[in-house]
């Protein structure tokens, strides 16, 4: 049961890693593309926002209307990757939990 237990975390711990680096990644290449559609740098708070704000139903601004409409797959894994930033932490204390009270492993 320990085997069990530490294969459990260490895949609740490499899905939350991955989740973040998912993030990061696209959200760096979204932003990239806004500054190359758009002209300025990646790193301008316009653009920051506009990749947070292309995850909502219904974007606003014209930057997040071009996301939406250029790059809805990426937009989909971005989506993906923040449920899943905030379902792993849950799922490691719970993996941690049941580790500690059910198995006696910690």
């Amino acid at each position: 049961m320990t085997a069990l237990f530490w294969i459990l975390l260490g895949l609740a711990v490499f899905a939350f890693l991955l989740a973040v680096q998912m993030r990061m990644i696209i959200s760096v290449a979204l932003r990239r593309a806004l500054a190359a559609h758009f002209g300025g740098l990646p790193t301008d708070t316009p653009y920051r926002l506009a990749v947070v704000e292309a995850a909502a139903p219904a974007p606003a601004s014209e930057a997040a209307r071009h996301l939406a409409d250029t790059y809805p797959n990426p937009l989909s894994h971005l989506r993906l990757a923040r449920r899943a930033c905030l379902i792993a932490p849950l799922l490691i204390l719970l993996v941690l939990a049941a580790g500690r009270l059910v198995l006696g492993v910690i």
